[in-house]
């Protein structure tokens, strides 16, 4: 039992890695191919992405850099790509290293800094030198997937792990989760660590108490 556990946790994890073909596009279509080629060696050099939790932003930076040791990294002539997330975050010591970053690669041929934020550039609360580097390159909002395209999107993953949600699980999840994919797929992954943990399938009762489980506040009460 427990070799069979580590065996699921580890395909769970690889499945749920980062990637450009497990990002839901929907009409983000312009700023994922953009992206794609920032990937691939070309595309601009400075891109800054926008929109609400939920949205996937997250996602599109680790598809890039899966791994990054500090917050904003440090500037360094062997790496070609940078990422920073949660902009709007930044505190003082950290916008100073971000700008001396961005400074960096607009001298550098070759190097691509991507950032990303909860709102357009000229709301963010950081100093005007910084904002308007920000603004160098393109700019895109990320749009999060609508009802429709989110509950797709769980159904699929769950087939992907081999489960095959009941439809009033399904439209539970989408009638009563916060409307983000994180959310939903954490609803999922603990539903599917209680089932697998008590051999048995993934119900909507499980599905409950897996959202019990994670603190996760509903939208509006449950209607019985």
């Amino acid at each position: 039992m427990c070799e069979d556990t580590d065996q699921f946790l580890l395909q769970l994890e690889n499945q749920e890695t980062p990637t450009f073909e497990n990002f839901v596009v929907g009409v983000n279509g312009e700023a994922v191919s953009t992206l794609r080629k920032i990937a691939e060696g070309g595309g601009p050099t400075f891109v800054y992405l926008h929109g609400p939790k939920g949205s996937g932003l997250t996602h599109l930076l680790r598809c890039l850099v899966p791994h990054q040791r500090f917050r904003v990294p440090m500037f360094d002539p062997n790496v070609k790509i940078y990422v920073v997330d949660d902009v709007d975050e930044l505190d003082p010591g950290w916008t100073l290293q971000l700008l001396a970053l961005q400074n960096a690669v607009r001298c550098t041929p070759g190097m691509h800094l991507i950032c990303a934020g909860r709102v357009p550039p000229t709301q963010l609360p950081l100093p005007e030198v910084v904002r308007s580097r920000l603004g160098w390159g393109l700019c895109y909002t990320i749009h999060p997937l609508n009802d429709d395209e989110r509950i797709a999107e769980i159904d699929r993953r769950a087939g992907l792990r081999g489960i095959e949600l009941p439809l009033d699980a399904l439209q539970w999840m989408g009638q009563y989760l916060p409307r983000d994919m994180r959310s939903m797929i954490l609803v999922l992954d603990e539903a599917d660590r209680l089932a697998l943990m008590r051999q048995r399938k993934i119900t909507l009762p499980l599905v409950r108490e897996a959202t019990q489980n994670l603190s996760i506040e509903l939208l509006k009460p449950e209607e019985e």
